[in-house]
């Protein structure tokens, strides 16, 4: 959590994030049957992905280990090294742009990688 600027961290139980965070509830109840987004996958990571949610969209995203290994490398290698000079609209429109790119990215490499 952010307040005035400063991060604020604390160690709560799960009923308790849950009460906090209307998020954690809604990713809590989707975990327990979670696929790989890509794959079909058992999940290493989830949750709501902030990428996503930068473009005014809220999503539950869920990733097996490779994928996600895969995803990260991909946006890694296209994120603009600084993009502060842009409007927020035009990093907004930029990841969304690159969100759809790397989500045909993933599409594309599972089934490259199930043809193996």
């Amino acid at each position: 959590m952010i307040v005035a600027g400063v991060s604020l961290s604390r160690d709560v139980c799960m009923e308790c994030r849950e009460v906090i965070s209307p998020e954690a509830r809604e990713s809590s109840t989707a975990q327990p049957n979670a696929r790989c987004e890509y794959c079909g996958g058992e999940p290493c990571a989830g949750g709501t992905d902030f990428l996503v949610m930068v473009t005014g969209v809220r999503k539950l995203r869920f990733m097996c280990m490779p994928c996600s290994v895969e995803h990260n490398r991909y946006l890694q290698q296209r994120l603009p090294q600084d993009a502060s000079g842009l409007s927020q609209p035009e990093q907004a429109t930029l990841l969304r742009r690159l969100n759809d790119e790397a989500d045909a990215h993933m599409k594309q490499w599972v089934s490259e990688r199930g043809s193996r």
